[in-house]
């Protein structure tokens, strides 16, 4: 029996890199799939037709995440797609190495809206959704770096620290409506989308105990399971795949 089947899922920033890894690491598990992409339409086309492959329906809608319009009717196009939403995978993110003194404000507030203006739309209409239900999940991808952050990715860090709390807290708030809220915290990925030089990578690669940096399949089954009936005691818990960088 497939882990997911009978389930929809949605994943945003589903189109690349983890998100894609996840998408069909889901559809292999008998749900079927949209995405929210917001750049490289080809990605997500193709994608669609790879889960598709798989016997499952898929799904790509472009969607700005900081949009609540945008956020709405992406929502609403999915259970439409699929006659439900159960599980939503809020993985849409940006990343920049940028020095303090080089920072806008502008550059600031992006960071901070896509990773939690995102997150708390997509949640709340998610939820808008589930609560009637009484049935669903919901996983966030967080990072290591709002643990112990980074020089030059202060705004990054500090965006993912507050959805660490965030989703902690909407653990606490969703739980008794049946719903399972987590999330996963990856190290370091190599997912070809990063700004790290491939010098840096080598060197924080020879940094951890595996010896080697993350690939986005590494991390699809913290996120099979978390949307899955074996993780139906964990609730505001993240799962960190990340090399034994850090071991909370």
């Amino acid at each position: 029996m497939k882990r997911l089947a009978g389930r929809s899922a949605l994943v945003t920033g589903g189109n690349t890199g983890i998100g894609r890894a996840i998408a069909l690491a889901y559809a292999d598990e008998g749900a079927d799939v949209a995405v929210a992409w917001i750049e490289r339409e080809p990605e997500a086309r193709s994608l669609v037709a790879e889960i598709e492959a798989r016997g499952r329906k898929g799904r790509a809608f472009r969607c700005d995440v900081t949009s609540e319009a945008d956020v709405a009717a992406c929502l609403r196009d999915t259970v439409a797609a699929f006659g439900k939403l159960d599980i939503l995978v809020s993985n849409a993110g940006i990343q920049h190495a940028q020095a303090i003194t080089e920072m806008s404000v502008e550059d600031w507030d992006r960071m901070i809206a896509v990773h939690l203006r995102g997150a708390f739309l997509m949640a709340r209409e998610a939820a808008r959704h589930m609560i009637p239900k009484r049935r669903g999940w919901m996983i966030f991808t967080c990072s290591q770096l709002g643990y112990i952050g980074r020089e030059h990715y202060s705004a990054y860090s500090a965006a993912k620290a507050g959805l660490i709390v965030f989703m902690r807290s909407l653990a606490k708030e969703l739980a008794p409506h049946g719903i399972l809220v987590n999330g996963v915290s990856p190290g370091l990925v190599d997912t070809g989308f990063d700004p790290l030089s491939d010098s840096m990578k080598q060197v924080h690669a020879a940094s951890l105990p595996l010896k080697r940096l993350g690939t986005p399949e590494d991390m699809t089954s913290a996120y099979v399971f978390l949307a899955s009936d074996e993780a139906r005691y964990y609730c505001g818990q993240l799962l960190h795949p990340n090399g034994g960088e850090i071991m909370p």
